[in-house]
């Protein structure tokens, strides 16, 4: 009984522990977002520290301009929001009469009662009983409201007015500090984490925290000037409109851009309410929508491709449920803090083996092997999708490459599963069905060789698991170079036998045979017969498929009914399965075949040897 709960107990200890943290995290909000912020601070500066420190600055030099700089950035930034938000509030009580002239356009007929005269009406009546509640009327007829306020005097009364304004500041200082004995002791807190962490793998930890620090550092520089860029953008353009305090807007913008998705919109809804209040006709309404409809996706889709890449290395669904999760916990700077934040997590787990899933559950790349994803496909019967993933692999790597290290690695496994009887029935005709659906697809494919091309996440990540094309997939035969023998009609011709997935297989081999030009043809043994000459001639090379053989005796017995018909061409036995290279030269030299492969690559470097005479 102990033994079936221990999944119950580990489910409960999970539990435990994330609420655990999460009352941490809020509980320690005060301290944390600052160090928090410090962290990320020190990420992005480090790029302009190692700059000024390899031009010749020393460390504390360097450290010291580099946080001046960042001072001087933000002191500028808040001093022009400042100044903005000075002049909207002088303008703010000229705006009455557009808003109400506005309303009363909106409300039109007051016979006609549409959902826009409705609004109108709603906005009318809040707007009055705003204006009701800063006169005396609020309090009701006859009456006047008074407040009584406790009286504050001498250095409490200085902290209530000066507090609003100190806080920030002493926010910032301490922030900044904290960044600049970051950076100073970089190494030395590298070391204590190192520690911490353990010192068996120091360089997978290693690799962790240098690795965050690049990743996280760049991209908030990045993202850095990008959103200044497009603050600037937005401020300009708003200025040409005519908008008041267009800067501030601008500003606004650009800081809100930091938050995930909802950042930009956001950043829109302010200006769009100035420009329906200040202006009497709707141009600057439309002009300013139309400014944000223009810059973002500019920005969004183009510069921040360019720049830093498709990808923060954040699958969608993470970016959303990071936002959630840390303003939840921080607030509106923990909306701010959630993309850097949650980067650190998967590169830890991406480079820790026992955080390992972190980078499953938050990281975009697939929580799946190449070859893992396809025989999923293929026992959904989902052939559609499988072609489609296969089409993006291919503008990075060969036809050959994407049969060696995906489909024919997925029929291995699923020959597994068919002889533990575990896919039977009609789950193993739709695996069937789909993959040669699959290879008949491909067929419509022109070329074998790796097409180029922006690529999807998924096939990205196959790239790194597969590792590069082999030689002989990445040149295609030219007829004319082709020897006499192997200039007939079909010059190669493979047999498979009855396994479910032998077909299959075969068709593989026989189409990248053909698509790197040397033209194949796929025949069950029964249909042995097409071997016999023609008036187009024999072929040059038959290849006996097989996913699993029966015997060596199958084996033999096949080879020889062979060469009886065609006694003057090449045998190529093609076993679709990992096999020590000893047992494979043992094989090779009972049946007395040229070759034994156990990949189309193979098999394709052999053939285009033997077609050309190379």
């Amino acid at each position: 009984m102990l033994r079936s709960a221990v999944p119950l107990f580990k489910a409960l200890a999970v539990t435990l522990l994330i609420l655990t943290i999460g009352a941490i995290l809020k509980l320690g909000q005060e301290v944390l977002v600052h160090l928090a912020l410090a962290i990320l601070m020190s990420f992005a500066l480090s790029p302009v520290v190692t700059f000024l420190h390899r031009i010749g600055l020393g460390r504390g030099s360097a450290v010291g301009l580099a946080v001046g700089l960042a001072l001087l950035v933000i002191g500028l930034i808040g001093y022009i929001a400042y100044w903005q938000v000075s002049v909207l509030a002088g303008d703010l009580p000229n705006y009455e009469a557009t808003i109400r002239q506005k309303i009363h356009d909106m409300a039109g007929n007051p016979q006609d009662r549409s959902v826009f005269s409705v609004a109108a009406d709603v906005i009318g009546r809040i707007f009055e009983d705003i204006q009701k509640l800063s006169g005396a009327e609020a309090a009701g007829p006859g009456l006047s409201r008074v407040s009584v306020a406790p009286e504050s005097n001498g250095l409490l009364a200085i902290f209530e007015y000066a507090e609003p304004v100190l806080h920030p500041i002493a926010v910032l200082f301490v922030v900044l500090l904290l960044a600049a004995f970051m950076l100073i002791e970089r190494e030395e807190l590298r070391n204590r984490v190192i520690r911490l962490a353990g010192t068996d793998d120091i360089q997978q930890t290693t690799a962790a925290l240098d690795e965050a620090g690049q990743r996280v550092g760049r991209m908030l520089l990045i993202q850095l000037a990008i959103n200044m860029g497009f603050g600037l953008a937005i401020g300009l353009g708003l200025s040409v409109i005519g908008l008041p305090s267009p800067f501030l807007w601008g500003i606004f913008a650009g800081i809100l851009r930091f938050a995930p998705y909802i950042g930009a919109i956001i950043g829109l809804l302010p200006p769009l309410l100035i420009a329906f209040s200040f202006d009497p006709t709707w141009m600057s309404f439309i002009y300013t929508a139309l400014l944000f409809a223009v810059v973002e996706p500019i920005t969004g889709h183009i510069l921040e491709p360019l720049l830093y890449g498709k990808s923060t290395g954040l699958s969608p669904v993470a970016i959303v449920v990071s936002a959630v999760v840390w303003s939840f916990l921080w607030g509106p700077i923990g909306l701010v803090l959630a993309i850097p934040l949650t980067i650190c997590l998967v590169v830890v787990g991406r480079n820790i083996r026992k955080l390992e899933f972190l980078d499953i559950l938050l990281g975009d790349r697939p929580a799946l092997k190449p070859e893992e994803m396809f025989y999923q496909r293929m026992l959904a019967g989902d052939p559609r999708e499988a072609t489609h993933q296969a089409r993006e692999f291919l503008k990075g790597r060969s036809l050959s490459t994407y049969y060696d290290e995906i489909a024919l690695e997925a029929i291995r496994r699923a020959h597994l599963d068919i002889v533990r009887g575990t896919v039977t029935g009609p789950r193993l005709q739709t695996l069937i069905e789909s993959t040669e659906q699959l290879v008949d697809a491909l067929s419509n494919v022109k070329e074998p060789i790796a097409a180029g091309g922006d690529v999807t996440a998924e096939a990205a990540a196959a790239f790194d698991a597969v590792g590069p094309d082999r030689k002989a997939a990445m040149h295609v035969i030219r007829p004319s170079a082709l020897a006499p023998a192997w200039r007939v009609e079909t010059p190669v011709v493979v047999l498979h036998g009855t396994h479910p997935l032998d077909h299959a297989a075969a068709q593989m081999l026989a189409q990248t045979l053909t698509k790197y030009g040397l033209r194949a043809q796929s025949t069950p043994l029964a249909e042995a017969e097409a071997l016999d000459p023609d008036t187009s001639g024999p072929p040059a090379l038959v290849c006996l498929s097989f996913v699993e053989p029966l015997s060596t005796l199958h084996l033999r017995a096949y080879a020889r009914a062979v060469r009886q018909r065609v006694p003057r061409a090449r045998l190529m036995l093609c076993l679709w399965q990992d096999t020590d290279a000893r047992l494979l030269a043992e094989l090779q030299k009972k049946l007395r075949m040229d070759i034994v492969a156990t990949t189309t690559s193979t098999a394709l470097e052999y053939a285009a040897a033997a077609a050309t005479g190379t």
